[in-house]
């Protein structure tokens, strides 16, 4: 299996429409913020609303990026307690 950046974006998108992750809320890609790297993609997302409205009171917080693996399509749910590179290095040692 190898995917393309289209395909796993719509993957990562049908994982955030999710009610347990979205909370009804819906969001979109930051699609100007995605890392491309060897084994896949970081995904940034944010709600609909702030990304037409801009307004910070309509921002998500809490959101981490989404990693996708485009071997294999596993989906890595990082955190918010370090910098995503933090997140992608302990990924890529993980491989």
């Amino acid at each position: 299996m190898s995917m393309n950046l289209v395909e796993a974006e719509k993957i990562v998108l049908s994982e955030l429409a999710k009610p347990s992750i979205s909370n009804g809320i819906e969001v979109g890609l930051l699609t100007d913020e995605t890392i491309e790297k060897d084994w896949g993609w970081v995904f940034f997302y944010q709600s609909i609303d702030f990304i037409k409205s801009g307004d910070f009171l309509d921002m998500l917080g809490g959101n981490a990026p989404i990693m996708i693996n485009k071997r294999t399509g596993e989906l890595i749910h990082t955190g918010t307690a370090y910098e995503v590179n933090y997140y992608i290095k302990e990924y890529e040692g993980s491989l």
